[in-house]
């Protein structure tokens, strides 16, 4: 089984908000230490592909970036974990483009290295959270998805999945090739490589993949492109403490109820 992980390097999440700058006319988000770190969801999707590949005889894990060469260092840490193979896909002409166009370079991508059995993804990612590459890369790819996937398992021919909704647990029977989000759980907590590991990752070689060598003419790109981001900023907080007073619960309540109508909260 030949699957492939898609993952994004993003700033640390825990980084202040107090240190990001916000360039307004180039729309970009900057810090001045930055750290840089795999998507949070897309560790729990190599974890959960890791599992599988242990799982099924003669199978193979490829890792994928979409961006600038910083992202060789979680490819690395892909490989550390036990990836089989990384893939940088990064070109000057596209780090700027718009979601639908990253997923048609993604699928291009996967089409020249496939095929492949199963591609997976994080559920979200935690800069944008927005929930887009699965969905948009199998109706790029003409392929099924499954969403908020936690668990794989082989049965036959067949993929078993256990899929988390708002009301509890589905488990799902599939047939690849087909697209799943992974989302967290227990079951694929991402494990730490071993220093050894990480030390043979350093050494491997991570081919990189250009508009060039898939083929691909960025100005068609370009003009295709369907969302312009117009404005980004952090919104200002006006928070106000109102402390609503009583003689004992029941009139607190109803104080508080008053509070609220005024305000038109209620």
């Amino acid at each position: 089984m030949k699957i492939a992980i898609c993952i994004k390097q993003v700033l640390d999440p825990d980084i202040p908000t107090s240190e990001l700058h916000i360039d307004r006319d180039q729309k970009t988000v900057s810090t001045p230490n930055p750290s840089w770190v795999i998507n949070i969801f897309d560790e729990n999707a190599l974890e959960t592909a890791l599992n599988l590949r242990d799982a099924v005889e003669d199978s193979e894990l490829t890792a994928l970036s979409f961006g600038p060469e910083t992202c060789i260092e979680s490819l690395r840490k892909a490989l550390a974990m036990q990836a089989d193979h990384a893939v940088l896909i990064s070109d000057q002409g596209i780090e700027s483009a718009d979601s639908f166009t990253k997923t048609k370079i993604i699928a291009a991508a996967l089409n020249q290295l496939g095929p492949f059995d199963l591609i997976l993804c994080g559920r979200e990612t935690a800069d944008w959270h927005g929930a887009k590459l699965g969905s948009f890369l199998a109706e790029e790819l003409g392929l099924p998805c499954v969403n908020f996937v936690t668990q794989i398992t082989k049965e036959g021919e067949n993929l078993h999945l256990r899929r988390q909704t708002e009301s509890g647990w589905e488990i799902l029977e599939i047939s690849p090739p087909a697209v799943l989000t992974i989302t967290n759980d227990d079951t694929n907590l991402p494990r730490i490589p071993k220093v050894r590991d990480s030390m043979t990752a350093f050494r491997k070689e991570i081919p990189t993949l250009t508009l060039e060598t898939l083929n691909l003419d960025v100005q068609e790109l370009r003009s295709n492109e369907v969302l312009n981001m117009t404005d980004i900023f952090i919104p200002e907080s006006d928070q106000q403490c109102l402390i609503v007073e009583g003689e004992d619960g029941l009139e607190k309540a109803k104080n508080l109820m008053s509070k609220m109508e005024e305000l038109k909260i209620i």
